[in-house]
């Protein structure tokens, strides 16, 4: 495949530079993908053989221009593995996951780079920086110890294989949550549909037609025919199946069960929390964001509970009542 074939490989001839969906193919993400790996490769080589000393241009700016390709790529298939997915991207998405971790683990872990990010870093006070400037150089700085820098040799080793795990049993937890939301049907008649505004009846129709049923009415758990269903149905027994159905996704034992997964990523996470010297996963999301610990946020759910449960029981208890009155006892 030449880079004129491949609508990732040359600019985007579309208004303001918006992605040309209708161009993309399968075919097109994988040897994206390697080229812009082989590119960002190619440029963070040019960031540690640079002679130069070490200053933001050179290195800390450098570094965030890198990777524009693999990123353009790997933006557009994320997003459509999210909203427009099928079995073949997910085997593609499964087979280049362990390829673009090793990748980013290549950077956040090479050696000659993290230096001359920490020799900027560690003079960051002398620097004329603007507050943007000085911003980007802390981020970066904490990317890097964040994503195992500082470890030594068996440490590194150990990250490699513990983000190796994480992102294949993220992509599969999320693959067979997919799987399970899309598989989802629940058949009702025109009857079943009472209390239900006409535009949601015309759409359970188009459902019903789409998937191949010649009359009917097909109710899924994609959130655009879920949430009128709930607000609207007026058969309770329904509403309640269709419920139960959401929030017990991936949980029948069978090939899309997410619970060994959920045990498998809480644990990994704990391993990398552990390695990186922190508590718990929960101390290492949060030490570089606003709440900062598990107890600034345990602290704010307290106050809230304090402020609002009174309030919240009112509004359960006038739920409960208008229930009662339109349902009868249950």
């Amino acid at each position: 495949m030449t880079n004129g074939m491949n609508p990732f490989l040359q600019p985007y001839d579309t208004l303001h530079g918006t992605v040309p969906f209708h161009l993309i193919r399968l075919e097109h993400y994988e040897p994206a993908m390697e080229a812009g790996m082989a590119q960002q490769n190619d440029e963070i080589t040019a960031i540690t053989e640079n002679p130069a000393e070490p200053d933001f241009v050179n290195t800390i700016e450098a570094l965030e221009r890198s990777g524009a390709l693999l990123d353009r790529v790997t933006t557009v298939f994320g997003n459509l593995m999210s909203a427009e997915t099928n079995d073949e991207m997910q085997a593609l998405a499964e087979r280049l996951m362990p390829r673009l971790s090793e990748h980013s683990n290549n950077i956040s872990l090479n050696e000659r780079l993290f230096a001359r990010v920490k020799a900027v870093y560690d003079k960051r006070d002398s620097l004329s920086l603007d507050c943007e400037s000085r911003r980007l150089l802390e981020k970066t700085y904490d990317g890097f110890v964040r994503s195992g820098a500082n470890l030594n040799e068996e440490g590194k080793a150990e990250f490699r294989e513990l983000s190796q795990t994480l992102s294949l049993n993220t992509l599969r937890f999320s693959q067979n949550l997919l799987k399970e939301t899309h598989a989802y049907e629940l058949t009702v008649s025109r009857e079943q549909l009472d209390g239900m505004p006409e535009s949601a009846v015309e759409m359970y129709a188009q459902t019903a037609r789409e998937r191949g049923k010649e009359s009917g009415y097909v109710v899924t758990l994609d959130a655009p025919s879920f949430i009128p269903f709930m607000k609207y149905c007026a058969d309770r027994s329904l509403r309640r199946e269709l419920y139960m159905a959401y929030h017990t996704r991936c949980t029948h034992g069978d090939e899309r069960d997410n619970m060994e997964i959920a045990y498998t990523l809480i644990n990994t996470r704990t391993r990398v929390a552990h390695l990186l010297g922190y508590p718990t996963f929960a101390a290492y999301k949060l030490a570089n964001r606003m709440a900062e610990t598990p107890e600034a946020v345990y602290n704010l759910l307290d106050c809230l509970l304090t402020a609002y449960a009174p309030t919240a029981r009112q509004e359960v208890e006038r739920v409960e009542a208008l229930a009662r009155d339109m349902e009868g006892e249950d």
